[in-house]
């Protein structure tokens, strides 16, 4: 890459650094040299995040930070841009945590002026911070203390303009529930790890940005030729009838049933006979759905279901909260979605543990009656869980600590490092346990990009170095930064020439390569800084012992032997140049200039 200017595009090379505790509001430059490192949103907040921070803090303390962080893309005319970074240490794993949001407020951060903002300390009263163009105010939020995610958009946006952009938690991250999320436009969610109840913690209800600065550009005629030619690929694959493009993400269902993927049951199934009544095939039979583009991005994957005013949910809410608890019709999904964004809870966490809780009632383990199918007791459970009130003040822990307690549930907890295990069932696909073992996080569906769907019927070991690759390529994804969804028709080379067109800089495979590997890494010290080593990437005992019943993946577990497993984290270490207990080596540190 050559060396950065002041003339480049993409980068202010400032952050916004709030302090809740002291009051005290700082504006910093980011060196070239960290942007060269790290290049964008992940990479550069990682470092911020992770520098100077003590081993060992209470992720709910004021010493823990959150940065919510935008990368090159944002606030230019890139399509399928408009997502941010949320970054902190998770109080649901006590690891690192990075979750994206959609939506707009990526974009009019980046236009106040700032690449990220760090918020440190707890400030006495709640409050919510106000930022508009290079300028930020701590607010007054003691009236909105109590109040959904949407009456707070709604009272902030009076009051500082409507054209604010706002990021919130409701009732379940000023609780602290553990995997409560930051909401933005009523639907789109910073949702995995607990991000809203370090919000929470601090006693912040929310971040409003009213940015309006031009963020400058190299080549704005090639950065409108791209976009055509992705609206082009789009358009195509609709002319195909692809169901993605049709139906957004929820047309995942009937994928996932027959590649014996869905979580049924709390994983206990890969397939669900009961899957029409939640795929989004039906969903769109049976009512008008209005597009929903969370920014301007031709997919649109989002949609309005038009007679109620209300949000069609997405895959993961479908199989979390659906297929996952038992719930065979998607109207009641509807229904929990909406009661989690405005509460403020993550919906893969939710659905996990709610269906947990169902199997423990079922093995005798719990006396509360919590039964597999109920949809009302799944409605009321969310409520209960938001606001910490009877079982829902245990459900808010999640299922690695339930496990802890509900003595002879650890086998069927479905979480890796304490993160609930997302909408995509390990034993269907070879080398998706390998990849929620190894994800910085703990179990994420992004983190790896895995081309097939191939039941692990034989070793993974030939698989290892391939995810590697493609975990250090979403890191690119996650830095510049761009939709996931939007990959599908925008190829490397295309990410290459809008990151070129953005920046004026030079970027290739073996660049994307170096930083993905060094950001992994950088990742990884923190992690084993908080005593995270081999015996933590591991995967639940349902996922390694049990093969599926039924299915194009019966008998499949994760891997075939716990041999393969072991085989195949002694390759990973050896290839990203770690020990044999996943600590990176100094030799490795030093050739990635990691200085801790």
């Amino acid at each position: 890459m050559k060396s950065l200017s002041n003339s480049m595009g993409g980068y202010w090379k400032r952050l916004l650094r709030i302090n809740l505790t002291e009051g005290k509001i700082d504006v910093e430059e980011i060196p070239d040299d960290i942007i060269s490192k790290y290049l964008g949103a992940k990479g550069i907040s990682a470092y911020y995040f992770i520098k100077g921070l003590k081993s060992g803090i209470d992720p709910l303390s004021p010493e823990n930070r959150i940065i919510l962080a935008t990368g090159p893309f944002q606030g230019t005319k890139v399509l399928s841009s408009g997502r941010f970074a949320a970054v902190t240490k998770s109080p649901l794993t006590g690891i690192f945590l990075d979750t994206y949001c959609g939506g707009m407020f990526g974009h009019s951060l980046k236009r106040c002026g700032f690449d990220l903002v760090i918020v440190e300390g707890k400030a006495e009263s709640p409050v919510y911070i106000s930022i508009k163009d290079e300028r930020a105010e701590i607010k007054d939020a003691r009236g909105l203390w109590g109040k959904t995610t949407a009456e707070t958009e709604r009272a902030i946006k009076a009051v500082e303009g409507k054209g604010t952009r706002v990021v919130s938690i409701g009732v379940a991250g000023e609780n602290r529930v553990l995997f409560s999320c930051l909401i933005s436009e009523r639907r789109r969610a910073a949702g995995r790890g607990g991000a809203g109840a370090v919000f929470g913690a601090k006693n912040l209800k929310a971040i409003a940005v009213n940015g309006t600065m031009d963020v400058p550009v190299c080549d704005e005629e090639k950065i409108k030729e791209l976009n055509k030619k992705a609206i082009q690929a789009v358009e195509e694959m609709r002319k195909k009838k692809d169901p993605f493009y049709l139906y957004g993400t929820s047309w995942a269902i009937g994928y996932a049933h027959r590649e014996d993927r869905l979580p049924t049951l709390n994983f206990k199934m890969g397939e669900w006979e009961h899957y029409r009544g939640l795929d989004g095939e039906t969903i769109h039979k049976e009512n008008r759905i209005s597009p929903d583009p969370c920014c301007p991005c031709p997919i649109a994957c989002g949609g309005i279901i038009v007679s109620k005013g209300k949000d069609r949910p997405e895959y993961e809410t479908l199989a979390m909260i659906g297929a996952n608890c038992g719930l065979k019709n998607y109207k009641a999904v509807v229904k929990a979605n909406e009661l989690c964004n405005l509460y403020g809870l993550d919906t893969i966490s939710t659905g996990n543990v709610i269906a947990f809780a169902m199997e423990c009632y079922k093995r005798g383990i719990i006396k509360d009656k919590i039964e597999f199918g109920d949809e009302i007791r799944v409605l009321d459970l969310i409520e209960e869980i938001a606001l910490r009130r009877g079982i829902g003040d245990k459900l808010a822990l999640g299922t690695r600590r339930l496990a802890k307690i509900w003595e002879g549930s650890s086998y069927f907890a479905m979480n890796v490092k304490g993160l609930e295990m997302p909408a995509w069932n390990t034993r269907g696909k070879m080398g998706q346990g390998l990849a929620y073992m190894t994800a910085n996080i703990g179990a994420s569906h992004l983190r790896d990009a895995l081309p097939g769907s191939r039941p692990p019927r034989g070793p993974a070991l030939g698989i290892v170095e391939e995810l590697i690759e493609t975990q250090n390529r979403n890191i690119a994804r996650d830095n510049y930064i761009m939709c996931a969804f939007a990959l599908f028709t925008v190829n490397e080379e295309m990410c290459f020439d809008y990151f070129r067109s953005v920046t004026g800089l030079e970027i290739d495979k073996e660049r994307v390569q170096e930083i993905g590997d060094r950001v992994f890494t950088l990742i990884r010290c923190f992690n084993c800084m908080e005593l995270i080593i081999r015996k933590d990437d591991g995967l639940s005992a349902r996922a390694r012992k049990e093969g599926l019943p039924s299915g194009a993946a019966k008998g499949c577990k994760a891997f075939i032997s716990e041999e393969d497993k072991e085989e195949c984290l002694d390759r990973y270490y050896e290839l990203r140049g770690w020990d044999k207990n996943g600590i990176p080596k100094r030799e490795t540190l030093k050739r990635l200039g990691i200085d801790l």
